[in-house]
Formats: C-alpha cells, structure tokens, sequence
C-alpha cells in the first residue's frame, strides 16, 4: 500500500489541529504518517500529539521560529525521510473529507500525472455553514490543464490551494520556494511554478476554513497591514504581466472569448486592467477597485519573492 506523508504547519491553534487530525485518522487510506510542524515557542502542539499517541503521528517543533509563510513553504519541500509515494498539506484550521488520500491516489494512477488538486468547500465560520459548491468548481474546468493553461486562472481565479493539491514523489519541481514573501502571494507563486500537466478535480474533499478575524497565525512580518496590502497588489500586477508575456498568442485570443478557465469575463478583464495590459475595449473597473489599483502602482512594492522566482 503506498504511503502518504501529510504535513500539518501550526501555531496555538490545538482544538483546531486536533479536529484536523482527526481527519486523517478517519481517512479510508490508513497508510500515511503526519509530521505536526509546530511554530509556536511554547510547543502548544505537542500535548495534542502527546494525547493521541498515534505511532504515525510525528512531532517536530521549530526552533527558532518560522512563522507563516516559512512554516507553510516547508511543507512544499521534497524531503522524503519516511520514502513515501505521496504528499499533501493539511493546514491546522482545515479539514479533508475520508476518501481525499485514496482519490488522490486513484486520480494520479489513472491519468499517469504526478500532480493533482481536489476541490474545496468553503467553511463560513462566522455563519455556521459550508459552501454548496467547491471553489474550483467555479474557476476551473474537471480535466487535465497543461501549466501555461493553469497559470492563467491566476487572472481572477485561483490555481494552486495549498491545502487542495495532492502530488507524488515524481513530481518534476517542488513547490516549496524557499524564500519569505507576503502572505496570500505564495500560492499565486507556487501556481507559476507548476511544470508539468496537473488534474483538476471537483470532487469537494477538502474544507477550506473562512475566519481570517479569528486567526491566530504568526505571520511574522514587520510591514503594516496596509503595506502588506499595497506591495501584493504590486506583486500580483507584476506577476501577472510577465505571466501575459509568456503566454501564446493563440492561447490569450482563447481566453479573452472565454475559454480555457470558467473565470467571469468581468473578473478576468478586472485583473487584465489591474495588470495595467493594453488590451482594448475593457470595461472600467468599480471605482473601489480603481482606487486599489491605483493606490498599488503608485504606492506598492514589487516584493524580491516576485522577481526572483518567477
């Protein structure tokens, strides 16, 4: 039976890490081992470990502290200790239904991919409910996406989730990069650093937890929230021009009559005219999101983490 190394980053959320635990427990494919990566200074996470005393279930405490994106980015990395056959990431506040490891598996064996990503519900804490559908069921059509063909969700979609995608001990480039960069930029990078053909699956298995109020995640960055905020939207225009560059003439005419993804035309032309492309006719953007883009060309910062990796 082949064996799937989950990775669980966490900091000072142990009533969550234990619900997430539990879900890999409930799993249907009981061949895996978990590595619980704590971040926090006063080890939180271990009497959790502790307590279930789960031979699969490994503590690791990181000392001196990661903090967010670093603990997360750790995750991504090929390093195989246990010489397991697959991997995924499991997030402390999120969920994975009992059947995501052997569709996972089953997925990658029938279409011959090293790398797959499963839908995601949205859990609304605040109104005590779970989204009807997936958020890739939305964004991204049930097949096999080739990378210059993925990467173009990231024009008002979503592409790699951190905690949907599944892989394989094969995959062609890991995507951990290794660097530090402002938190929600890393998966819009790891999406640019897919190099290999990847399913898109809308089997809802993993559960998204929608509560950034109530997070407790150290992210570990000297920069102001509204800093933070303006060089992202840099970053994202940046990223997304060079990704336009890239992208074949054939391919661009596809998406602009709406194919390739199912993103909204009014989402993929919004982030076109956020990119600052010269793409005409357009329709104007609202005018918060004129005001957001504008505040970002003239006051943001293309983060290094942009430039350097993609």
């Amino acid at each position: 039976m082949p064996l799937v190394l989950v990775r669980v980053p966490t900091f000072r959320r142990p009533h969550l890490l234990t619900r997430a635990i539990a879900c890999l427990q409930a799993q249907t494919h009981e061949d895996w081992v978990c590595e619980v990566r704590d971040d926090c200074p006063e080890q939180s996470a271990r009497l959790v470990v502790d307590e279930l005393a789960d031979p699969r279930i490994r503590y690791i405490h990181n000392k001196p502290q990661k903090f967010l994106i670093r603990n997360l980015d750790d995750c991504f990395r090929c390093d195989n200790p246990y010489g397991a056959d697959f991997f995924f990431l499991l997030e402390d506040d999120n969920q994975v239904r009992p059947q995501f490891m052997q569709r996972g598996i089953e997925i990658l064996a029938q279409m011959g991919l090293s790398i797959c990503q499963l839908d995601q519900l949205v859990d609304y804490v605040d109104q005590g409910r779970l989204s009807e559908k997936g958020l890739l069921a939305h964004r991204l059509e049930n097949r096999v996406y080739q990378p210059v063909e993925f990467r173009l969700s990231l024009f008002g979609g979503i592409g790699i989730s951190n905690g949907a995608v599944f892989w394989s001990k094969n995959i062609k480039r890991e995507l951990s990069f290794g660097v530090d960069t402002i938190p929600a930029l890393d998966e819009f990078i790891r999406t640019c650093m897919v190099s290999e053909p990847i399913y898109i699956s809308h089997e809802p298995l993993a559960i998204w937890r929608w509560d950034e109020q109530g997070t407790t995640r150290n992210n570990g960055l000297k920069a102001g929230r509204l800093k933070r905020e303006l060089d992202l939207h840099a970053s994202l225009r940046h990223l997304r021009r060079d990704l336009w560059r890239r992208t074949p003439e054939c391919l661009r005419r596809e998406f602009l009559a709406g194919g390739v993804v199912k993103t909204p035309m009014r989402d993929r032309f919004n982030a076109i005219r956020k990119a600052g492309l010269p793409i005409k006719p357009l329709p104007p953007l609202r005018w918060k999101e004129a005001a957001k883009y504008m505040a970002g060309t003239c006051l943001g910062r293309v983060h290094p983490s942009v430039t350097d990796l993609v």
